[in-house]
């Protein structure tokens, strides 16, 4: 309850300030896990993709979010869990794939990081692609913009439904990755054929 209100009162606030506008929601699977993927340029760009479906979705973030007791409450009923940067990532992917498999639907940013330069991806780390083979789940991609631009208008866009290959080699998972850093690329230009 408490995720769908912050969700839905902050989707009606950046409506009114920053021109929120989502594209295609509609493929967005309605029922069953799935892996949502996209370019991230800001703290907002979580909240953004919350927006993009009603129904709750699972996150991970950095641990220094958890230190204090307002941080581990808020950042847990939004269904957020704390990496340890510092950590084995093989703990983080496993983590994602038992999300998935308890039929949670769930992000990843496939850069790793925020990009604080612009708003071109930086080039995409296998982790998201490896979750989504081993769970064998679908992919939304998606593209956010005007997040890390002040009083920029917000404009995201969720693409069609990618199926990950079901042989899990070397190869399988560089074409998968390179396949949705295209997608998620295409996306970005077509927002940017909309701003």
């Amino acid at each position: 309850m408490f995720y769908f209100i912050v969700t839905r009162v902050y989707m009606l606030y950046l409506k009114i300030t920053r021109g929120l506008k989502i594209y295609n929601r509609e493929n967005i699977p309605k029922k069953g896990a799935f892996l949502l993927i996209s370019n991230h340029i800001s703290n907002d760009d979580p909240f953004v993709l919350a927006c993009s479906t009603n129904r709750p979705l699972t996150y991970m973030a950095k641990d220094n979010l958890f230190k204090n007791i307002f941080g581990r409450i808020f950042f847990r009923l939004m269904h957020t869990y704390p990496i340890d940067r510092n950590g084995d990532p093989r703990e983080v992917l496993n983590q994602f794939i038992d999300f998935l498999n308890a039929g949670k639907p769930s992000v990843m940013f496939p850069e790793g990081t925020r990009n604080k330069v612009d708003d071109n991806p930086a080039p995409f780390k296998k982790g998201a692609a490896l979750v989504a083979i081993k769970a064998g789940v679908p992919v939304v991609p998606m593209a956010v913009l005007g997040t890390n631009r002040k009083n920029a208008r917000i404009l995201a866009i969720c693409g069609e439904v990618v199926m990950p290959p079901v042989v899990n080699n070397k190869s399988n998972l560089n074409e998968f990755n390179e396949l949705l850093a295209q997608r998620v690329n295409e996306l970005i230009e077509e927002l940017r054929k909309l701003q």
